[in-house]
């Protein structure tokens, strides 16, 4: 799920182009339907995926071969955008949840439902919460496939010798991280970049406060005394609390964590198989009442299936994507080893996934909170991201001012945003 990295190899757009285009099935016996799948798995997560498509395709042999083809998530929206509307998008795709309203919206995927009922996919094996933010205009765009929520995970060593026992609430969190020596050259108590993951953080800091990201369908909904405890509530662990450098980067707070030079980090499920290679003993925490002890929601993102939109509707290769969706939701407790929870009831029930480490210390599944549902949650939403890299780069005296410019910021692109649809 990693951002911000670009993999040798990975997904162009001429490259797109190409291979989606020439039609070859790639290692089939030239019998079997050929789909192209596009995902933006390029961190440890997307080495279990590589796998689970190579154990696809070996089970479904001269039936159907799936082409799989990945890019950063900086790249990978732009490129579907770009070549779903001239017919040389892929026949399925990962999509986060909080996007498919959009691309519903704009009519880049297919609407499902009478493919999910053909296939006979359970769509109550699945959070409510999450399927009900998949359908627009009384149809389902979208099959879940993982949940990701971000934990703190902490140095055991560390955690041992400042006397700390595992924090529960954010003042036992703080009261230890200051134990540390929370300067350059030794231990920080909980480094934060200022980038990602930090955007996400703040989300499951807004839903802690009683905030939301989206109200009215369409408008922004963080320019709120929620929104303003919010921001405050991740700044002041680098302004007021100091237990964070103020100028981190993105992934330096990764690093120093795996290096030994941090107590603890805030981080998602998808790094584990990363930190799984460094030498530290850590365990994982909820970010449940952290920002906010009277709360206990965690904001989650979730990996979605969807069917982008061709020149032309090939059933065929409608039925090998679903089939392949379902195989994929089937053995959700496989790719729980890359990090992820399974959005499949069933898989999470499993004996493999029940036996896995960590993965059940993110949090119980009935604190997960998913973003609110709205086709311009993206432009109404994002807005407050810059807003919230300059509280943590420099503290601010007015964030309710700043909060109004990201408002006025989101109403702007949701109005240019309806502009081009309605074109």
């Amino acid at each position: 799920m990693k951002k911000g990295i670009f993999i040798a190899g990975a997904l162009t757009l001429a490259a797109a182009a190409a291979l989606t285009g020439c039609g070859s099935s790639g290692g089939g016996s030239g019998k079997s339907v050929n789909i192209s799948y596009w995902n933006l798995l390029t961190g440890a997560d997307g080495t279990v995926m590589r796998e689970m498509v190579a154990s696809f395709n070996e089970e479904y042999k001269d039936k159907i071969y799936v082409t799989e083809q990945y890019a950063s998530e900086d790249v990978y929206y732009d490129n579907l955008e770009l070549n779903i509307p001239i017919g040389r998008g892929p026949d399925v795709a990962i999509m986060h949840s909080y996007r498919v309203q959009s691309y519903a919206n704009q009519g880049l995927i297919y609407p499902l439902d009478a493919l999910i009922e053909s296939e006979g996919i359970d769509m109550t094996d699945f959070p409510a919460q999450i399927v009900s933010s998949l359908e627009f205009k009384n149809a389902t765009y979208a099959v879940p496939f993982d949940m990701h929520p971000l934990g703190i995970y902490y140095n055991k060593t560390l955690l041992a010798q400042y006397g700390c026992q595992v924090p529960t609430n954010r003042t036992e969190l703080i009261e230890c991280a200051k134990k540390a020596d929370n300067t350059d050259g030794g231990v920080w108590g909980l480094p934060l970049a200022a980038g990602f993951p930090s955007d996400y953080t703040f989300t499951t800091a807004l839903y802690q406060f009683g905030g939301v990201e989206v109200k009215d369908g369409d408008q922004p909904g963080f320019n709120t005394e929620a929104g303003v405890n919010a921001i405050n509530s991740v700044a002041d662990l680098i302004h007021e609390h100091k237990i964070s450098p103020a100028n981190l980067g993105n992934d330096q707070d990764l690093m120093r964590f795996r290096n030994g030079k941090a107590l603890f980090h805030i981080n998602g499920v998808w790094v584990l198989n990363n930190l799984k290679t460094s030498s530290i003993d850590y365990g994982v925490i909820p970010l449940s009442n952290m920002f906010n002890e009277s709360s206990s929601k965690i904001a989650v993102r979730a990996h979605t299936f969807v069917l982008p939109k061709q020149r032309r509707a090939d059933e065929a290769k409608q039925k090998a994507a679903m089939e392949f969706i379902s195989y994929m939701s089937k053995h959700a407790d496989v790719w729980a080893t890359a990090g992820q929870i399974p959005a499949s009831a069933k898989a999470r029930a499993s004996e493999s996934y029940q036996a896995l480490k960590y993965v059940h210390d993110f949090g119980s599944v009935e604190n997960f909170a998913i973003g609110v549902s709205s086709p311009y949650y993206f432009e109404a939403y994002t807005p407050v991201y810059s807003r919230l890299i300059s509280a943590m780069q420099s503290k601010s005296d007015d964030v309710a001012a700043m909060l109004a410019d990201a408002e006025t910021e989101g109403k702007k692109l949701v109005k240019e945003a309806k502009e081009l649809i309605e074109v």
